[in-house]
This record gives structure tokens, sequence and C-alpha cells, in this order.
């Protein structure tokens, strides 16, 4: 007897299963997070973004998180830990709980072919800063009328009454492409 469902059939039914999942609703992930030595950040998608928990020119190796892949990564769920939202925020981010009091630092590049076929870049630029236990922080690659203007991290500030306000963060020396 022959099976009436073919290879085809179950890779489309697998698919549509998969699609399915895509639009259900994700729960934020679960996460310990310690405002006594803990900051949070959230990092805005369309560049590819990684995180090092130190300084990356004290000539040590340091673990990082590769938080965003460009623009590949607005096809990923949000990652929610609790923080509040801005009136400016895009929609598709990850958020993380980081090491506070101890230097930190951000590394994002970006790269997208123009209508007529040209590359263009930005980057890798770094940043680096000091979070602060209990702080919250957002960090994205800035743009100005087209042109790369680095990589920016605010620090968010809620009022009494909920309230969301950002103002840049304290950076640790200008933004750079390459230790020196």
């Amino acid at each position: 007897m022959q099976s009436l469902i073919g290879p085809s059939q179950i890779s489309v039914s697998f698919l549509f299963v998969m699609i399915l999942q895509g639009c259900a609703t994700v729960p934020e992930v679960p996460v310990t997070y310690d405002p006594a030595t803990q900051a949070r950040i959230r990092v805005f998608h369309g560049t590819a973004a990684y995180l090092y928990l130190g300084d990356v020119c004290d000539g040590k190796s340091h673990s990082f998180i590769h938080a965003a892949a460009g623009g590949f990564s607005y096809f990923e769920r949000n990652k929610k830990i609790g923080m509040p939202a801005t009136d400016d925020m895009p929609l598709s981010y990850h958020e993380y709980a980081i090491p506070a009091n101890k230097p930190f630092t951000v590394m994002m590049r970006w790269q997208a072919q123009n209508a007529s076929g040209t590359w263009e870049s930005c980057g890798p630029i770094y940043t680096s800063f000091t979070p602060r236990a209990g702080q919250d922080y957002d960090t994205f690659m800035s743009f100005h009328r087209g042109a790369c203007q680095g990589v920016k991290v605010r620090k968010l500030i809620s009022d009494e009454s909920g309230k969301v306000t950002t103002m840049a963060a304290s950076i640790n020396g200008p933004p750079f492409r390459q230790c020196r």
C-alpha cells in the first residue's frame, strides 16, 4: 500500500507549524536580575552588536554576548527582562542583565547595499562605559541624514508618574575603531 503523504507534504506541514509557532506570544525571558549588583541594557536591532563584559582595550580576553545580527535580528522575537519602555524605541530589541560598576564595551557594525548596488558600511565602532547598579540603559547605532554617527548609549530615567526619558550615558572615553 502506498502512502498518500509524500516528503513534500511533510515539509510543507512542518513549515506551516513552525510559522504558527512564530505567531505565538512569548513570555518575558526568565532572568535573575539583581539591581544591587547588575544593570540592564536594551540593544536595538538593525546592526550587528556585541556586548563585551570588560574593557576590550585592556589586553585581556573577555566574555561577550552576540546581541544582534544586523538586519536579520528583526526576525527574532524580542527578549524582555522588564525594562521600562521609551517613547522612541523601535519594535525589535533584546534586553540583558549585565554586571554593574565594571567596564563594559559595546561594539556595533552596520552594512547594507544601497539601491545602486554599492555596499555601504559603518564600523566596527566600540564604546566603553561603566554601568551603574540598578540603572537601565539602551544602545544603538545612530544615523543622521544617512550618515553614521556611531554607537550611542543612553541612560533611562523614570519619573514618579512612570514616564521614561533618556539622556546620554557617561562613557569611558570617545568611541573608537581599534585599541591604541
